[in-house]
């Protein structure tokens, strides 16, 4: 869950490699941590903190050991109605046109 939090933040991958094996072995020689710095516009260092403790390379040290809970007390999501969320109260942002054509053929098996 990290390393997709992570994508959606920065749009790239945390860990890259040309195979399986250099993807792996950076993954093992690098802890990837996201400083203040580098949060990008319209997220936050909560969101940034988030996606650190879901990133760790370590099960043990991962946010969420302790079950789902954790990850729903996490400061980033300090005002979300999860309660709303769980009896579908909350409607989605961005709702995709029936009309449009919204998935590259390639992705796809169309």
């Amino acid at each position: 869950m990290g390393v997709i939090a992570y994508e959606c933040m920065f749009g790239k991958r945390p860990y890259v490699g040309k195979d399986r094996k250099e993807i792996r072995d950076h993954i093992l020689s690098k802890q990837v941590s996201i400083k203040k710095h580098e949060v990008p516009f319209g997220w936050t260092v909560q969101a940034a903190d988030f996606i650190n403790k879901l990133i760790h390379r370590k099960p043990n040290n991962r946010l969420g050991l302790k079950g789902p809970q954790e990850v729903k007390e996490h400061v980033w999501f300090k005002n979300f109605d999860w309660d709303s969320l769980y009896n579908k109260r909350i409607f989605s942002p961005f709702i995709p046109s029936k009309n449009e054509d919204n998935f590259d053929a390639k992705y796809t098996n169309g």
